[in-house]
């Protein structure tokens, strides 16, 4: 990686490919970060992780370390609420991949260079397909939203950002209303959208919001079920007065 000369040690970093352009500029960061470290010639290496006393890693203070760097207040709150939501732990994770725009989309897909025919949102075909319009603006999953907020009677616009509109989704409308169960619906909604969009690609089955809405519904209340003590309503009972259950 370099070597010594009289007047220190000098670097000297092969790559093994060629670079993309976005990597060029880490690459001249990440050289201007190593160049300021002290290489000794006789002292020898040891490794120290300062993020915790003790000098050794751990993923648990790696992660509190990427928390008060990357997340606002706002963002660590509603983390800790999904993590500790009674629901599938692979709704959870996939609530987390879609808050920090990490889903698979055809728009992240690009940003990693990974060479595809088509990216634009395969349920409208009219924008590339980004997570803010897939499952919030897209003209086949706004309707879902809409429907979602005459259960309580309410209108208003929603963000397009995930986590914004989580949060006003689910928090911003009426302060009366059982948020615990307004998220655990935000997640079966988002989560049923993002199955049937995939059944749509790779199996070639049709996009079809009434079976969407369905779906969730049979999600949203299976997880009532085992979050809620004392929760016995029916299926069909609780979705038929629906409105009164979210309310």
């Amino acid at each position: 990686m370099g070597n010594f000369s009289d007047d220190g040690w000098r670097w000297d970093l092969n790559w093994r490919r060629n670079l993309f352009d976005h990597e060029s500029i880490l690459a001249v960061n990440f050289m201007e970060d190593i160049s300021s470290i002290l290489i000794q010639r006789n002292v020898k290496d040891t490794m120290v992780w300062k993020a915790e006393s003790t000098g050794v890693y751990s993923t648990s203070s790696a992660y509190r370390m990427m928390l008060n760097i990357n997340a606002s207040a706002s963002d660590v709150r509603i983390f800790k609420l999904i993590w500790k939501m009674i629901i599938p732990p692979r709704a959870a994770t996939f609530t987390w991949r879609l808050l920090k725009d990490r889903l698979p989309t055809k728009g992240n897909l690009l940003r990693r260079n990974i060479i595809i025919q088509d990216a634009d949102c395969p349920l409208c075909g009219q924008v590339q397909e980004e997570v803010g319009h897939l499952f919030f603006n897209c003209q086949r999953t706004l309707p879902l939203w809409w429907e979602s907020m005459s259960w309580l009677q309410v209108v208003g616009p929603l963000p397009t950002a995930p986590a914004s509109h989580l949060t006003q989704f689910c928090e911003g409308f009426r302060a009366n209303v059982n948020h615990s169960r307004w998220y655990g619906w935000w997640v079966a909604l988002t989560s049923t959208i993002w199955h049937h969009r995939n059944n749509l690609i790779f199996q070639g089955n049709q996009f079809d919001s009434s079976k969407v809405m369905e779906e969730a519904m049979i999600s949203a209340w299976s997880w009532l079920k085992a979050r809620e003590k004392g929760f016995n309503t029916s299926f069909n009972q609780w979705s038929s007065n629906i409105k009164d259950h979210f309310g």
